[in-house]
């Protein structure tokens, strides 16, 4: 509705918002959802917490007015940064992190459901055209604001009223920066890469970038909300059974690997009708970054299970080197390929900086945790993957929806065959309920 240009532009400037809040969060949330789950007393620490969050969200948002000078001069951009930065306050206020720490999943997850349902149903009513593009903060603030106050009523209604205490930004900072580091490592390789592209292509690059990312952003909401409620789980066990921890990593890693190899293949094989269905013929452009893009999704839920799982066990050092490492690289070869290819050469250097933080994020929970050999986990999704490939290249002539369908009953009757024991659990599940 927005059109390629106006789209462009929202894009960017949802781009550098990304880092806004996190220069705002500054780590500050996971290292406090890991508190919450091994303290006993949450109000202490909320009275602890939002503070100093409340303080890095000023220093965030005069920072961004400090930086309006030196962005492109896409019409409308300053604006929308504005209206965009006043949801760091609003991240500041949020107590998702306590009732997560606290394991409290059912009231975060309802929290987070209405409120993105909210945001999304107002999209569809307000914002019909690029005239309507201011209301998209606009939107998206009353609706951070509107979870903050939810988060807020469901804590007091279970833990009390809480109080501040003075500002003591020290005792949460410098353990909450590593893992704060860390995160803007990580969100170097999400988006440096449409950043980079505005500077040197234009918007229209970073429309048809962002539309190429839209369905891998989609594709992961589902793995990463998992791994916002395995980190506090991983943290307790750690303190309390580590055999108990253990098997929980190595079963993490099997079902990431069950749903990730299929998401690579499927959404390399699907691109087309995808981008075509989501944006129109407007968005050509837009299938072969994506073709590539959902690879980097795949490192990404991959990866997930040992870096939560460093973080858990207090060695954010080291998923840090992951971190820094990867943006690196990435950074690396945006700069040496968007010059040449464009929208194609940024997709890649993300895939090959997430391939590398992969393999170091395992390596290093090898080295410093417990020893592990992923391989295992990943031949059979390999295996049915290969074989979902091969039916979706090869029945061209059926529509796609049913070719997704057919393929995908394939990728998992065939893990079945191959003594998948995660697919015959769930089917032993299935029978065990409709018995019921």
């Amino acid at each position: 509705m927005l059109g390629v240009d106006s789209f462009g532009v929202l894009e960017f400037a949802n781009s550098l918002l990304a880092y806004l809040l996190l220069v705002a969060d500054a780590g500050v949330e996971i290292w406090a959802t890991r508190e919450a789950a091994q303290t006993q007393d949450v109000r202490a620490l909320v009275a602890r917490v939002l503070p100093v969050r409340l303080f890095t969200a000023a220093a965030s948002f005069l920072l961004l007015l400090g930086a309006l000078p030196f962005l492109p001069p896409f019409p409308g951009l300053r604006a929308l940064l504005v209206l965009f930065g006043l949801s760091v306050f609003a991240q500041a206020a949020n107590l998702k992190w306590a009732l997560m720490g606290q394991q409290r999943m059912s009231l975060v997850a309802a929290g987070l459901v209405i409120t993105q349902i909210v945001f999304a149903l107002s999209v569809f009513v307000f914002v019909h055209g690029p005239s309507d593009i201011m209301g998209v903060p606009v939107l998206r603030l009353l609706s951070d604001a509107a979870a903050a106050a939810y988060f807020a009523v469901r804590f007091v209604r279970h833990y009390g009223r809480v109080g501040f205490r003075p500002l003591d930004a020290g005792s949460v900072l410098r353990p909450a920066l590593v893992i704060g580091a860390a995160n803007a490592m990580g969100l170097l390789n999400y988006n440096f890469d449409s950043i980079l592209l505005g500077y040197l292509k234009g918007q229209e690059a970073v429309a048809w970038y962002g539309a190429a990312y839209k369905p891998v952003t989609i594709a992961l909401a589902v793995p990463l909300t998992y791994f916002l409620g395995l980190f506090p789980v991983l943290a307790r066990l750690f303190a309390e059974s580590r055999d108990e921890f253990i098997a929980l990593v190595n079963r993490s890693f099997r079902l990431c690997a069950i749903f990730a190899l299929p998401l690579g293949v499927g959404g390399t094989c699907l691109a087309p009708p995808v981008i075509q269905l989501l944006f129109g013929k407007a968005y050509e452009n837009s299938v072969l970054p994506l073709r590539i893009l959902v690879w980097s999704a795949v490192f990404v839920i991959l990866r997930g299970s040992y870096r939560h799982s460093l973080n858990a066990t207090g060695h954010q050092q080291l998923d840090l080197r992951c971190a820094v490492t990867s943006a690196a690289l990435n950074v690396a070869l945006n700069v040496a390929l968007i010059p040449p290819f464009g929208l194609a050469g940024a997709a890649a250097a993300t895939v090959v900086a997430d391939a590398v933080w992969l393999t170091m994020a395992c390596w290093y929970f090898g080295r410093s945790v417990i020893s592990v050999n992923p391989l295992p986990f990943l031949l059979r999704p390999a295996a049915a993957a290969a074989l979902m490939g091969a039916l979706l290249w090869l029945t061209p002539q059926i529509p796609w929806v049913a070719r997704a369908a057919i393929a995908g009953l394939a990728y998992f009757a065939l893990l079945f065959v191959l003594g998948e024991s995660e697919v015959r659990r769930w089917l032993s599940l299935r029978r065990n309920t409709l018995a019921a």
